[in-house]
């Protein structure tokens, strides 16, 4: 029995001619239809928590630490900015500037709040394309902040906390350092040109964004972090580790030079393997879904007994009839990843319509229930399926196809895995018990 002959048997186990269907098909159907169900939430997790980590990671090492950050020992600010434009002479450095952190107590008419203060140059939100694209102005403009001496940026986060809007006056609590040498508090006021979001409240909680030369005057008593902040154009790149050593040769033993992947390891290493994690679980999920082809499988190879003991008394091999059942339990899965996968694509690019739909419809269902329970509508609050507080605003889909090329082979292998006992057990059939009960 050769390869055309397994293959034709196959074919006509899927689709036999009398077109009359038995429960072994309707297993069949079925183990086709569990195997693409299985694969459509994998697809979507895929998407979804790639797209969420690349969303995250791309803020993180834009916005919070950038590509390369070069820590200054000393507190000479005017010679950062020298510092920055030395760097950015560099072939692999998409871009640099000065900046400096610190922590501070800000205070509007009835609220006060810890910010992190970011001096930076006012133009950097509009040369950077990752400041351009990344941050968004809720409130007052972006473009104020470069015009007006005296604004400052705040986190959306800082602005609820303080009840704060663009046009408001926000005092800043520092430390500063008396010509006797006594320490007291310094305060500064400032306008709010625009309330700025990156679409990542943890980041937003806690941003406060003052001109370059701002920051120099007011945090130079207090403990900070200077730095020349480096973007390249790919941070991913293996080539990143070579510019920081340039980064070190050329800014001398003053600056420290951190890598993202350095200041960020934890949270990145915690993204990849909770990432793992949920792929492990619904791979498992596929193989329970997958064992139904086995049984499939099987009730075939009993449905088929005559026919297999007919191929076999004209000369077919056992293993010509084994391939012809791995081909079926191949075909299954092939079929249920043609099914599943697409659908699963679907649901992914509409993930944000679809979680909206689906907290109107839980809201609508709960607020009801509340109403008759309580009687009193007013203290409802919406409930949030991804809450902003720990999320991003908006899901970003990023599907990996070279994952799904290799979910897709996991799913292959794993049918042809779970239709190798089936296979064999009908490859070893005794084709003259069957024709003599068959009788």
């Amino acid at each position: 029995m050769n390869f055309k002959s397994s293959f034709l048997f196959a074919k006509r186990i899927i689709s036999p001619k009398s077109g009359r269907i038995t429960i072994a098909r309707k297993s069949l159907g079925g183990a086709i239809l569990c195997v693409g169900i299985s694969l459509i939430p994998l697809v979507v997790v895929l998407a979804v928590s790639n797209g969420m980590i690349n969303g995250i990671t791309r803020r993180m090492i834009s916005l919070s630490s950038s590509h390369l950050e070069a820590v200054s020992f000393s507190k000479d600010f005017k010679a950062l900015e020298g510092a920055a434009q030395s760097v950015s002479a560099l072939e692999d450095v998409a871009a640099s500037y000065p900046m400096i952190e610190s922590s501070a107590l800000a205070v509007s008419n009835a609220r006060r709040s810890g910010v992190s203060i970011r001096a930076l140059p006012p133009e950097t939100f509009e040369k950077l394309s990752s400041y351009r694209e990344l941050f968004e102005a809720e409130d007052g403009s972006i473009s104020d902040f470069a015009r007006q001496k005296k604004g400052v940026m705040i986190g959306k986060g800082i602005a609820e906390k303080l009840g704060l809007k663009a046009g408001d006056k926000i005092r800043v609590v520092t430390i500063k350092k008396l010509p006797s040498g006594k320490i007291t508090p310094g305060i500064h006021s400032y306008t709010v040109s625009a309330v700025v979001s990156c679409g990542y409240r943890e980041l937003d909680a806690l941003w406060l964004f003052m001109p370059f030369e701002e920051g120099k005057k007011i945090l130079k008593d207090c403990e900070s972090r200077p730095s020349v902040m480096c973007e390249l154009d790919d941070p991913f790149s293996a080539r990143i580790s070579i510019v920081q050593n340039e980064l070190k040769k050329t800014l001398g033993k003053t600056f420290k030079v951190y890598r993202w992947d350095e200041l960020n390891r934890s949270q990145y290493e915690n993204f990849s393997s909770t990432k793992i994690l949920l792929i492990f679980i619904q791979l498992l999920i596929v193989l329970v879904a997958a064992v139904n082809i086995s049984s499939a499988l099987a009730m075939l190879a009993l449905e088929r007994r005559r026919e297999i003991a007919i191929l076999k008394s004209l000369g077919a091999s056992p293993s010509g009839v084994s391939l012809s059942f791995l081909m079926t339990g191949f075909s299954c899965g092939a079929c249920g990843l043609l099914f599943g996968v697409p659908l699963g694509l679907l649901l992914s690019v509409n993930i944000n319509a679809i979680i909206k739909a689906a907290e109107k419809a839980i809201n609508f269902v709960a607020r009801g229930l509340f109403f008759l329970m309580k009687n009193d509508i007013m203290s409802f609050r919406q409930i949030r399926l991804l809450d902003e507080e720990y999320y991003l605003k908006v899901i970003p889909i990023d599907v990996p196809f070279g994952d799904l090329f290799m979910i897709g082979a996991a799913t292959l292998l794993l049918s042809l895995a779970v239709s190798v006992i089936p296979a064999i057990k009908a490859g070893r059939e005794r084709p003259l018990e069957t024709l003599r009960n068959s009788r």
